[in-house]
């Protein structure tokens, strides 16, 4: 999370709002207007070759979307905790499979060759029994020799030191064209591995200030390893970037590939 982009890293109450929801493409770059965006490219690789892919906490949907357009037609589900994602998700296809839900209770049937997790949604599990419990769970919807990629934040690069006002305020128009100012702030870390954050939008018309953010937990590779690997699955490959280069100290990433035995 940065000046360049904000994503739905903690899906909280923030994300009901349909004003809220409504901004998420236009953060996350999932519709670029200037540039292909690296990660999206990134996770089309892997849904693209897959027949079945779940997206868990897909958001509005628009990875999924993408894929359906570029002709992906095996079965494409994506699962969210906030209605008013959904609703816009369910607004742009109806050939994708739209569910309410959390990670942790997966309301799926049957199993995928792939499971993704984007936009840092994975740094929502805060404790090792909480990551225990998703993981255990997309082990059960993976097919044999069926992938997880998921990606969490570097602490090593303790991007959090820079979510500052004056490091990432930004002016975004929502698709009606309503402008907001919309900055991040740490607001503490309440644990070594636990930063707490809020994202602010004002609106520059009337001025009313809306407010998404939460907790986020930063694992290190070697954290994440040990979980995957308790978890049943092994790991192909970790990444420091969306250039699929390897995890160092000023690595923005930890991208992780994993599959089912």
């Amino acid at each position: 999370m940065d000046a360049a982009h904000v994503d739905a890293a903690a899906m909280d109450a923030g994300y009901l709002d349909a004003r809220l929801a409504e901004l998420y493409d236009v953060l996350n770059g999932w519709t670029p207007s200037d540039g292909v965006d690296r990660m999206a490219e990134f996770y089309l690789e892997f849904i693209m070759g897959a027949g079945s892919v779940l997206d868990v906490g897909c958001g509005t949907g628009e990875l999924l979307c993408r894929a359906r357009r570029a002709g992906h037609g095996g079965r494409l589900v994506g699962l969210d905790p906030a209605v008013a994602m959904l609703n816009i998700a369910r607004a742009k296809r109806t050939d994708v499979g739209w569910l309410l839900g959390r990670a942790e209770a997966l309301p799926v049937r049957g199993r995928f060759e792939l499971i993704i997790m984007t936009g840092h949604a994975f740094q929502e599990l805060l404790d090792d029994r909480h990551v225990g419990a998703v993981l255990a769970g997309f082990r059960r919807c993976l097919a044999a020799g069926g992938r997880l990629v998921f990606e969490s934040r570097n602490p090593a690069a303790r991007a959090w030191e820079r979510w500052t006002p004056e490091l990432t305020t930004m002016v975004v128009r929502s698709p009606r064209g309503l402008a907001y100012d919309v900055s991040i702030r740490t607001l503490g870390t309440p644990e070594p591995d636990l930063v707490d954050y809020v994202i602010r939008y004002r609106s520059r018309v009337s001025g009313e200030t809306l407010a998404s953010g939460g907790r986020i937990r930063f694992a290190d590779r070697e954290h994440l390893r040990a979980l995957l690997v308790a978890a049943g699955l092994r790991i192909e490959a970790t990444f420091g970037d969306w250039d699929r280069s390897e995890v160092g100290a000023a690595s923005p990433e930890i991208i992780v590939v994993a599959s089912a035995p």
